[in-house]
Order: C-alpha cells, then sequence, then structure tokens
C-alpha cells in the first residue's frame, strides 16, 4: 500500500486529502496542516473523495481536526469518505461528530 497522502487546500475552504490516511502518513499530514492553515483561511470542508483507505491515525486526526475547528467555533463537513473509515467512524460513534459522509451520500 502507498502510504503517502497529500493534502491541497484551496480559496474556497475546501481541502482535499489524496491516498492512504494512516499511520505513516498522518505526522506529515498533521504538520503540512499546521503550516498551511494560517495562510489557507477558514477551512469549512474536507473532502475525502481522493483517499484510498484510512486506519485509526487517520479517524484520530480528522477528530483532532474537528476538535481544534470547534474551538475556534466553526464546523468541518467531512464528505465523501471511504467505506472502510466510514465503518470506522461508526464503531467509534464519530460519525456525526465529524459530520461525516460517503461517497453515496449527500451531506
Amino acid at each position: 500500500m502507498n502510504d503517502r497522502c497529500t493534502l491541497e487546500t484551496a480559496a474556497d475552504g475546501v481541502v482535499r486529502l489524496r491516498g492512504a490516511l494512516g499511520f505513516e502518513s498522518v505526522p506529515g499530514l498533521y504538520r503540512e496542516m499546521e503550516r498551511r492553515l494560517p495562510a489557507a483561511g477558514p477551512v469549512r470542508v474536507i473532502d475525502l473523495a481522493g483517499v484510498t483507505t484510512a486506519d485509526s491515525a487517520g479517524l484520530a486526526l480528522l477528530l483532532e481536526w474537528q476538535s481544534r475547528q470547534r474551538r475556534r467555533g466553526r464546523e468541518l463537513i467531512m464528505q465523501d469518505a471511504p467505506d472502510n473509515l466510514l465503518r470506522l467512524a461508526g464503531l467509534c460513534e464519530a460519525v456525526e461528530l465529524l459530520k461525516l459522509s460517503g461517497r453515496d451520500s449527500k451531506p
């Protein structure tokens, strides 16, 4: 499995993730988001359409990002999650907390 996951920030407040969201990629993504977010402006959506797979580390990262946004009085919508991330979030009862929708769901 390719352990690289990249993020792209857009002026419209959307962050797009691409690749495997897991133990190997999370530390780099965390640092990248910390570096880029101040310049990106308010983030409102995490687009997960390009994520191929995710594990518990990926879920923890998304929870951290949502927590940080809520402390700022904002909330993220996380859309187009892969099935395995939806299942994992469901097991942890975190789907609603994350505002997470799947690829077949309508936000």
